[in-house]
């Protein structure tokens, strides 16, 4: 029997019994920050910068304590507040774990500032940090405690009952918040302003060649892997979208992404906090929700959201509910479009949708594309805001080379590179908006572009390449190979995607695999769900596909053969295979056939299964 491995925070639960340094929101403002960032600490962290080290997001509070950090149901929380609380919590997994560091800490928290304490606290302990999320099945949670060799677990008390059972089958301790709320108006005495924050975690030079989190795949190829992020890479990520997106302190961040997802953890977590920017956190995306915060009577509004097309959509069709009368829409619109920036990202953005927003905001949506081993890899422009062209994920981001290569026997030949520099990963107190209403102008350069092979159509086509201090260089637990499939045999990582090069922009054209699925923002594994459908005992045979669709970019479609010629339902596969699947990697439309086509060797044939079932299978919401 695996004895009780449970411990209650002590300084988190009291900490989080009041937010710290209340701000209500109508306080909050666009001008110009008025505590000055100290002269002397801020050149400590340059010089730690240029000698090699990396100043890890928690660090950069330092320059901005009194500033509000975030903002969520909960109530609103400081720079000053963040860090306290999580070097108070950063002590108990310290003494839990004997002062071990570079150790691997797997946590679960909501979409709210207890996620940015939690985080900090690993960070300041010099540990390393895997986000898990509720939304996985039991047996997705187990395999990512086990595969990450996680010493510890750590979770807010709504989580509890969840990965209670999973941590005592492991004999893992697991640390547990009583977050709750409390309607007394203090503000805890640990925390007092005066008395200035404490140094929490190693120098700044041990954090520039550790790493910081495990993020883990959708499993596209075979089983998830944890791709790991080092402090260097996430500092150079943050650069890189500071230089071409122009964060500053001056942002509202409106924050709905999950958190296990780089998209969420980078575009709107960390280098929003990076930039001493506020970030207002709802706990998932409601379009009813998010509609509230980019339109609602709040003196300090909404300057930057990242979302999905999917989210795109779904705000767009209520919409049309919501705001019927032509002076609300435009009332609507000309709020929206005072909005710095929206960006849509990790699935395809239809060209209606990207024409609807347009109409309804104002604003012309940036697409970028990344992917979990390279963060942000290619853009459209921030600026002029006229040539983002839909349809297309723009240039190299500054610090990635992006290449386009096509097989030629056993090796991959390079047609076309274009890499973009490296950015100044210092911390520049202009660029950050603290010394003037403007933040100052962006220097994202051209990308340089070398051609190894013409093109005499001027478009260069095939697997898109990438490499840079941006990208990643090796999965968690997994020894480096000489035969990998990852990577050429140079070092340049292969996405497994195909894109066209052509007029100073690139075009995602699809997945090198079918297997490889996009919908709502996320990479899901065909296999991965097949498997889980053969699970059902009257499945005999499954395909998943992935079926175009204006709102999700794909739908994941199933095509069955059922054992004995047996009824099913696509709710009855959906229940068993829940058991297996998170809820975005399970299908939405179900075709039951006789028989699949298959090729010589046996395997199905799934571009001809779609060819002669792919109308059948495209969604139609209820």
């Amino acid at each position: 029997m695996a004895m009780e491995l449970t411990t209650r925070f002590r300084s988190f639960h009291r900490l989080f019994q009041k937010p710290l340094g209340i701000v209500s929101y109508q306080r909050c403002s666009h001008t110009v920050p008025k505590e000055n960032p100290n002269p002397d600490l801020l050149n400590s962290f340059n010089q730690d910068i240029k000698a090699g080290g990396v100043v890890p997001v928690f660090r950069r509070a330092l320059l901005f304590p009194s500033r509000v950090a975030v903002q969520d149901e909960q109530g609103s929380y400081t720079y000053a507040g963040l860090y306290q609380a999580a070097n108070e919590l950063s002590q108990d997994i310290a003494a839990q774990l004997l002062g071990e560091k570079e150790r691997t800490i797997s946590y679960m928290c909501g979409n709210n500032a207890s996620h940015i304490i939690v985080q900090w606290a690993i960070w300041m302990t010099g540990n390393i940090a895997v986000p898990l999320t509720p939304i996985h099945p039991p047996d997705m949670l187990k395999y990512f405690i086990s595969d990450s060799d996680s010493s510890l677990i750590i979770c807010t008390q709504e989580h509890e009952d969840l990965l209670r059972p999973i941590v005592q089958e492991f004999s893992k301790p697991l640390l547990v918040s009583n977050r709750v709320k409390n309607d007394k108006e203090d503000i805890p005495d640990s925390w007092k302003p005066e008395a200035g924050l404490s140094e929490a975690g190693p120098n700044n030079r041990w954090y520039g060649g550790k790493d910081a989190m495990l993020i883990y795949t959708s499993g596209t190829t075979s089983k998830p892997k944890g791709v790991v992020w080092t402090h260097s890479m996430l500092s150079t990520q943050i650069a890189a979208l500071h230089t071409a997106w122009q964060y500053s302190a001056h942002d509202v961040v409106l924050h709905t992404l999950p958190l296990h997802h780089i998209h969420g953890q980078l575009n709107s977590l960390n280098a929003s906090l990076a930039a001493g920017a506020k970030v207002r956190m709802l706990a998932s995306f409601a379009s009813h929700a998010v509609w509230a915060q980019l339109v609602g009577a709040a003196e300090a509004r909404v300057s930057v959201f990242h979302g999905v097309p999917a989210m795109y959509a779904r705000l767009a069709a209520d919409h049309a509910n919501m705001f019927t009368d032509d002076k609300t829409k435009e009332y609507v619109r000309s709020t929206l479009s005072k909005m710095r920036l929206m960006c849509a990202g990790s699935a395809p953005l239809p060209e209606t949708l990207f024409n609807k927003w347009e109409e309804i905001s104002g604003i012309r949506l940036l697409e970028r594309y990344g992917m979990s081993e390279v963060g942000m890899a290619l853009s459209n422009p921030y600026r002029p805001a006229g040539a983002r062209a839909v349809g297309r994920v723009g240039a190299p981001l500054p610090g990635v080379a992006a290449r386009i290569a096509l097989a030629a026997g056993a090796r991959l030949e390079p047609l076309l590179t274009v890499d973009c520099d490296v950015p100044d990963t210092q911390i520049n107190l202009d660029r950050l908006g603290f010394t003037k209403n403007t933040p100052e102008e962006n220097n994202w350069k051209p990308a340089k572009v070398t051609v190894h092979k013409e093109s005499e159509n001027g478009v260069y086509e095939g697997e898109l390449l990438l490499k840079g201090p941006n990208v990643f260089t090796r999965y968690w637990n997994r020894a480096p190979s000489l035969t990998s499939s990852d990577f050429t045999e140079d070092g340049w990582f292969r996405t497994g995607d195909i894109a066209s090069y052509s007029e100073g922009s690139f075009r995602i054209m699809g997945r090198s695999s079918v297997d490889i699925i996009k919908t709502s923002g996320y990479k899901v594994s065909a296999l991965q769900v097949e498997s889980a459908i053969l699970e059902h005992p009257n499945i005999a045979d499954a395909a998943v596909l992935g079926i175009e669709d204006e709102n999700y970019g794909e739908i994941i479609a199933s095509v069955v053969v059922t054992k004995d010629k047996k009824e099913i339902t696509l709710k009855e596969l959906r229940e068993v295979a829940g058991k297996k699947l998170a809820p975005y990697q399970l299908p939405r439309t179900l075709l039951v056939v006789e028989t699949m086509p298959r090729n010589v060797m046996g395997k199905l044939d799934k571009k001809e299964i779609k060819r002669l079932f792919g109308k059948q299978l495209v969604y139609k919401k209820s």
